[in-house]
């Protein structure tokens, strides 16, 4: 029997283009004509390059240094020249995304609606002391009322008493707190509002070039969406209904440290239902949109929560995964985390994970370089390799944004259709099958939302952590991050999962919720976790409680990491593991033990794969599987200036190393993604035939997939190839300086 599956052997031997590198293709820098167009997309195609994402650095007027865009975005040259594009590329097998302008983006679409509907404006809600002067308060310019409170928390009465005052049931002298809302540029929360923002943008592509969509343009990308806003004009209703319970008599709540109990509650129900109106407003339709054209919707958010950083991701999208499911390639740049973008995928069903990099790393990085920055990405479960960027002109090189241009301009072009080549044999191939993981950690944003108050700050960059008054968000950030990591180029993080070789996903509460508990094991849809681990989530929503019971009842377990579990999230919450307000939840205990289960070591299963220097994903059918390995743990491999506190030597991957599979194997290979080439591997049986050893021999490549059929061993171990011949080139080389290929044209 041969080891190789032929669909699996077919990705490796002739990738499929779309897997291949998509760059950003900035219409900028120059003008864009026809005529450059056809030369650039023949060009790209000839260097290997089939995906193109055409975006606009200045679409509505000079921006970032930039001088405007010529065509503007939009107008009605744009539109020929995107029609233009659409043609060519129909022609050479070019696959086209377009970017939507609606996060990073000098277009200031919102605006224009906003503009032409005031109606579509959003709100954030706003928490301040005041005093009571003449039997009123003075509000600020911007300001809408919702609600005042007294020093014991009761709501008063309000009454508009003109222009800026308000009046207040109190005392002269008295201090009073109120609470107002302040108009934001968009209202994220309204379905009418996000209707009229896709009208701006997606459905003027159904409009101008329908019989492109879902054929020659893949999808759309979406780069560092705003936070979605507090509050909207619905909120209050919507929250009752939901609720059944008034929010304007606890907006108190919402703001502060030192939260009691009871405010806890509802902060986690007021992110809760924000939360769902956003996903019914927002990310639903726009899935919807894509999904009904064959289309994919790419992302890279605002940071960090493209990380997955539980308090920043909460702070600024409410529920991450709540709201990013809906993309069919969720993801990042290469300040954010591929993990918990590969975990969304697992858990929803979707095929592809973005990878944004690497902006602003300069002029000097080569294709070696480039393959050891992405490698990492691409092992967290990363499958769609964005480069930043090529861009219409550089001026002869006076014009650049955010450098490199990775095409035509580098001395590399040459070499780069096998570079895309060995991109898209691993993104492939690691999207084929099933992943296999034992472990997951659940993301806390239930923990998130109950313990945040609005006016926190939002730590965009370090560790996240949020300083005085947030002890036990803290605690719970850096327990999920010392537990998962993040590959952020610039500061990686290496996780405790990984430094030990063990498989995991991020899990949310909506996956785990719809979760089926057999043989010891939580099931979501192929997926199968024994462990779910719980970083200092100290508040639960229920259903998820009850499924981690009946986890540990079927033999599995829960580990937690820091503080336990003790409420349920929201006013309806019970205590978990006491007697609390409303009762235990039934067959939750604290500290309990799984059943018919000794401890030990993770990866003891069979057909589980381990290595100290190997994550494993799993492929299908007929007992073959397929591993994908890497020099290190969690290898950050080379320096950069930009890089200051990580300059790890590089894992150049010369010598042997090794996979250990806890069943008979009877054959194996390895395969290297940068050359295409194959060759059997050694394997050792164990006396027991418990487990297997595959040597895998790297001969000098960074990375190396493990391909290997379970069974009964075949009599004879394949030998080794000679090594191939080294010849020594380093010295005897002239150079000259010449123009690169097509200066012509910028």
């Amino acid at each position: 029997m041969s080891v190789v599956s032929p669909a699996l052997r077919h990705l490796f031997e002739n990738p499929p283009r779309d897997f291949g590198p998509a760059p950003l293709w900035w219409w900028s820098g120059a003008k864009v004509t026809r005529e450059r167009l056809a030369w650039q997309m023949r060009a790209f195609a000839q260097g290997g390059v089939h995906n193109l994402v055409v975006i606009n650095l200045a679409p509505a007027g000079p921006t970032f240094g930039a001088r405007a865009d010529d065509p503007a975005w939009f107008g009605e040259e744009w539109w020929a020249r995107f029609t233009d594009a659409c043609e060519i590329a129909a022609e050479l097998g070019t696959r086209l995304w377009f970017y939507d302008q609606i996060g990073f983006s000098g277009a200031n679409v919102q605006g224009g609606v906003t503009r032409r509907h005031p109606e579509a404006r959003g709100a954030a809600l706003r928490c301040r002391d005041v005093t009571v002067s003449e039997g009123a308060v003075v509000l600020r310019d911007t300001e809408t009322p919702l609600a005042a409170y007294s020093a014991e928390g009761r709501r008063l009465d309000l009454d508009v008493d003109g222009p800026g005052r308000v009046r207040v049931p109190a005392a002269d002298g008295t201090g009073v707190r109120l609470v107002t809302s302040v108009p934001t540029a968009f209202d994220y929360l309204d379905p009418d509002a996000v209707g009229l923002l896709m009208d701006a943008v997606h459905h003027e592509y159904d409009r101008r070039v329908p019989g492109h969509l879902g054929t020659v343009v893949a999808g759309s990308f979406q780069d560092e969406l705003p936070g979605t806003n507090t509050w909207s004009h619905r909120f209050a209703a919507e929250f009752r209904a939901r609720r059944g319970y008034d929010l304007l008599d606890h907006l108190p709540a919402l703001f502060g440290t030192g939260a009691t109990a009871a405010e806890s509650e509802v902060r986690a129900d007021y992110y809760a239902v924000r939360a769902e109106l956003t996903e019914e407003a927002l990310f639903r339709p726009l899935s919807a949109w894509h999904r009904e054209r064959g289309m994919l919707l790419g992302s890279d958010q605002s940071h960090p929560a493209r990380a997955g950083y539980p308090a920043q991701s909460t702070q600024i999208y409410t529920d991450y995964f709540r709201t990013h499911r809906w993309y069919g390639a969720a993801g990042s740049d290469h300040h954010g985390d591929a993990k918990v973008h590969s975990s969304m995928a697992h858990l929803y069903g979707h095929e592809r994970v973005w990878i944004e990099a690497f902006h602003s790393s300069g002029w000097g990085g080569t294709l070696e370089d480039t393959y050891h920055w992405l490698l990492p990405f691409l092992r967290s479960g990363a499958n769609l390799y964005n480069p930043h960027a090529s861009y219409f002109g550089t001026a002869g090189g006076w014009f650049e944004w955010a450098p490199p241009s990775t095409d035509w301009r580098q001395p590399y072009w040459k070499q780069y259709p096998a570079f895309s080549r060995a991109v898209a044999r691993i993104c492939s191939i690691m999207s084929w099958g099933s992943y296999a993981a034992d472990v997951a950690v659940l993301h806390p944003t239930a923990t998130m939302q109950a313990l945040l108050p609005l006016d926190a700050p939002v730590r965009h960059f370090g560790d996240g952590l949020l300083g005085d008054g947030h002890a036990e968000a803290d605690e719970t950030q850096r327990h999920y991050l010392d537990l998962c990591g993040t590959n952020n180029w610039l500061g990686p993080r290496v996780g405790a999962l990984d430094r030990r070789g063990i498989s995991f996903d991020v899990v949310d509460d909506d996956s785990v919720q719809r979760a089926k508990t057999t043989d010891g094991a939580l099931r979501i849809r192929d997926l199968a976790y024994t462990a779910v681990l719980l970083p200092s989530a100290s508040v639960l929503e229920e259903e998820t409680a009850r499924r981690l019971t009946e986890l540990l009842d079927a033999g599995g377990r829960v580990v937690v990491v820091g503080r336990a579990p003790a409420t349920a999230a929201g006013r309806s919450r019970r205590r978990l593991g006491g007697g609390g307000a409303g009762g235990p939840i039934p067959g939750w205990k604290r500290g309990a033990r799984p059943r018919g289960r000794r401890g030990g070591r993770w990866a003891t299963r069979p057909g589980h794969a381990t290595g100290r220097r190997f994550r494993c994903s799993s492929g299908a059918g007929g007992g073959e599987s397929g591993r994908a390995g890497h020099g290190r743990p969690f290898p950050e491999i080379g320096a950069h200036p930009l890089r200051t506190r990580h300059r790890p030597r590089r894992a150049r991957g010369a010598g042997v190393s090794s996979v250990t599979v806890r069943a008979e194997v009877a054959e194996a290979e390895v395969w290297n993604p940068a050359t295409g080439s194959r060759g059997p591997a050694r394997v050792t049986v164990s006396d027991d035939g418990t487990h297997s050893t595959i040597e895998v021999p790297l001969d000098g490549a960074p990375a190396a997939l493990v391909v290997w059929r379970e069974g009964r061993p075949v009599p004879t171990r394949p030998a080794r190839e000679a090594p191939a011949r080294v010849i020594d080139v380093s010295a005897g080389w002239h150079g000259r300086l010449v123009f690169y290929h097509g200066q012509h044209l910028g």
